[in-house]
C-alpha cells in the first residue's frame, strides 16, 4: 500500500488504497467534536490527537449527538478539524506508504493554495488515543476535488484522455463542475454550486410528511424511496414515487451547466458524472456516464495519480 487517496468531502470522507489483489476502501461522515468529557457522559469515546487536542470524528460523533463544526466554509480546509480527518484516516488505515493524495474543492483551488496546504499537513503532529504517533506520508499531493473522477474513469477508458471532459461531482451539499481539455486540468473553469443531493432528500422528506406523516430522520430510508420507491418501517409499507423529484432534479442540473457553459457545450465531447448522488440518478441523467463506484471515485481518481506519479 505505497499510495492512498482522501476524499474529504463536505458529507462524508473517502479513502482508497490497495494491497497486493485487494482494495481497502473507508468511508465516514466527514463530523469532528473538540473532544470534552463532560459532553460524552461516561461513554468511552475513541479520540484523534491533532498537536495534542483530542477531538471525536466520523461515527463517534454522530452516535453519540456531539456537536460538530458546519464543514462548508473555505475555512474548514486546513483547520484543526480537516486535520482531525486526516489523522483519522491515516491512523484507521493504517497507512505507511509514501504517498498521500487528497483534494481541494475546485473553486478554492490554486497551485499555492495547494503547496500551503501541503506544508500545513507536513507541520502537524498525529497521535491515536494512546499517544501513539500516527506518521505522516514523506510526500502528500493536493489536486482539485472533481479531477479524481476524471482521472479514475480514464484509467479503464483511456481513449477519452486527450478528449473535452466535463466531470460533475454530485455531493450531498453542492455540485462542483470541473473541465479538462487534452488530460489537462482548466483553471478558472470551475464552479460549485449549492445544488447537491441534500436538495432532493429534503423535497422528498416534504412530500412523505404531507401524504404519510412526520418522516424517520435517516437518510436510508430515503436512499430505499429512491431505489424501490418504497420502505418499510416497523413493519409497515410506506410507498411513494419520487420520479417527479428526480427529473425536476436533473433538468436542473442539465440547465444550470448549460447556463454556466454558453457556447463551451458545444465543444464538450464527454459528460461524467461521480460523487455520491450519481448511483441515485443514473438511470435518469441522459447523455451523462456514470463513473464506476462513483461515490468512491474521487478517492480512487486521487490514489491512481498518485501511482503515476511515483
Amino acid at each position: 500500500m505505497d499510495v492512498l487517496g482522501i476524499d474529504i468531502g463536505y458529507g462524508y470522507t473517502k479513502s482508497f488504497s490497495v494491497t497486493p489483489g485487494i482494495q481497502r476502501k473507508l468511508l465516514l461522515p466527514t463530523a469532528v467534536s473538540s473532544y470534552a468529557p463532560d459532553i460524552s457522559f461516561g461513554i468511552e469515546i475513541r479520540t484523534i490527537r491533532v498537536n495534542g487536542t483530542r477531538y471525536a470524528v466520523g461515527e463517534e460523533v454522530i452516535i453519540n449527538r456531539l456537536p460538530y463544526e458546519a464543514t462548508t466554509s473555505e475555512d474548514f480546509v486546513g483547520s484543526p478539524s480537516y486535520m482531525a480527518i486526516l489523522g483519522y484516516v491515516l491512523s484507521h488505515t493504517g497507512f505507511r506508504g509514501k504517498l498521500m493524495v487528497t483534494g481541494l474543492p475546485p473553486v478554492f483551488f490554486t497551485g499555492e493554495r495547494a503547496d500551503r496546504l501541503c506544508q500545513l499537513i507536513r507541520d502537524q503532529w498525529f497521535a491515536d488515543d494512546y499517544g501513539k504517533p500516527i506518521p505522516i506520508p514523506e510526500t502528500i499531493k493536493v489536486i482539485p476535488q472533481g479531477s479524481g473522477i476524471f482521472f479514475s474513469h480514464v484509467v479503464d477508458h483511456p481513449l477519452i484522455f486527450e478528449k473535452n471532459v466535463l466531470v460533475m461531482d454530485i455531493g450531498y451539499y453542492t455540485l462542483d463542475i470541473v473541465f479538462f481539455a487534452g488530460g489537462k486540468y482548466v483553471e478558472g473553469t470551475a464552479t460549485s454550486l449549492p445544488m447537491g443531493v441534500k436538495r432532493v432528500y429534503d423535497e422528498i422528506r416534504r412530500t412523505f410528511e404531507k401524504i404519510h406523516g412526520t418522516f424517520p430522520k435517516d437518510e436510508e430510508s430515503i436512499e430505499e424511496i429512491i431505489k424501490h420507491g418504497k420502505y418499510t418501517h416497523f413493519g409497515k409499507e410506506y410507498q411513494l414515487d419520487v420520479r417527479d423529484i428526480i427529473d425536476s432534479y436533473r433538468n436542473m442540473i442539465n440547465t444550470t451547466i448549460k447556463s454556466y457553459l454558453g457556447e463551451t457545450v458545444k465543444k464538450i465531447n464527454y459528460v461524467l458524472s461521480g460523487g455520491g448522488g450519481t448511483v441515485f440518478f443514473q438511470e435518469t441523467m441522459k447523455g451523462v456516464i456514470p463513473v464506476e463506484d462513483p461515490q468512491f471515485a474521487n478517492a480512487r481518481g486521487f490514489y491512481h495519480y498518485g501511482r503515476q506519479f511515483l
